[in-house]
This record gives C-alpha cells, sequence and structure tokens, in this order.
C-alpha cells in the first residue's frame, strides 16, 4: 500500500501501522500540545520575588509559582488566546499544595463556571481527565491550603480534545 502526501511545511509525523491477518490498522498521532505553555499569567499574589505566575506555564519543572504565605483563597489565570475546549488539566505541585481547589473556566475572566473541585487534593502529580469546559481563561481557584505555607505550583498544563496534528 502507498500513502501520498501533500507537500507542505511541517514537524515531523510518526505514523503507526498495524496488519494482522492481511487486515491494516492506522493508528494516527494525536496533537496533545499544552495550551498553557508560554501563554500570559496573573495570579492573586507572589511570594517570594522570583517566584511569579509566569513559572507555571514555562514548561521548567525546575520554576514554580508560590503565592502569599497563610492565605486563602489563592488563584492563579491563565489567557489561552481564544476560547478552546478543555477536557484535562496537569497540576504538578511543590510541599505546599491546594487540599481544596476548583479548576474554573471563562470567555471574560469575570464569570466564572467550575469545571472540577475536590476537597482531596493530594499534591505531588495530578493529572485531572474527563473534564468538560470550554472558555478563553483557565483558572486554579485554591480555597483550602493543605499546610501552613501559601500554594506552590511548578506546572499548570491545560489540554483541548485529542487532535490529528496540522487541524
Amino acid at each position: 500500500m502507498t500513502i501520498q502526501f501533500a507537500h507542505r511545511p511541517a514537524s515531523p509525523l510518526r505514523l503507526v501501522v498495524e496488519c494482522w491477518n492481511n487486515t491494516p490498522k492506522f493508528h494516527p498521532p494525536v496533537d496533545t500540545s499544552n495550551l498553557a505553555l508560554g501563554r500570559p499569567v496573573t495570579a492573586s499574589s507572589t511570594e517570594p520575588a522570583g517566584a511569579g505566575p509566569e513559572a507555571a506555564v514555562d514548561g521548567e519543572a525546575a520554576t514554580r509559582w508560590s503565592s502569599a504565605w497563610g492565605v486563602d483563597p489563592q488563584w492563579i489565570t491563565v489567557d489561552l488566546g481564544r476560547s478552546t475546549d478543555i477536557r484535562r488539566v496537569t497540576l504538578l505541585w511543590e510541599a505546599a499544595y491546594a487540599k481544596s481547589y476548583r479548576i474554573q473556566v471563562s470567555d471574560d475572566a469575570v464569570h466564572w463556571t467550575d469545571i472540577y473541585q475536590t476537597t482531596a487534593g493530594h499534591g505531588g502529580k495530578e493529572d485531572l481527565t474527563g473534564l468538560r469546559g470550554r472558555g478563553r481563561y483557565m483558572r486554579l481557584y485554591g480555597t483550602e491550603r493543605a499546610t501552613p505555607y501559601g500554594y506552590s505550583l511548578y506546572e499548570f498544563k491545560v489540554y483541548g480534545p485529542p487532535r490529528l496534528p496540522g487541524r
């Protein structure tokens, strides 16, 4: 079988084709890009200096956003640039994490809709799947700290539905 593709500038693409009993099965790659990576971000507070909210969307696990100590609620908001379907959020917490928090979406950064909430946050890596929401803005809204400190987040990753690359 020969498959031809039109020439266009693109990044590398890996195709997987299985053949079992002479029946080929094609597994298309999916785009699972972090939509929050490098996007504009704001937060309710920052402490200490140098632990600003941009660190939570820089793709670096060695940098972090840290909020003011001992104050609830606290939040961090990412501007995705356009209204986007949201299906998954990954939070990479430092030792100061949220016990209770909400993940919210908005199209105007004023009126918020909860797409996830918990009172049993466990810190570390929290991979929140099966979310259903749409908005330009994504917010982590912490309502109860698990430690006496603030909230401290290495990464705030946001994903839409899986898509074929280039679509």
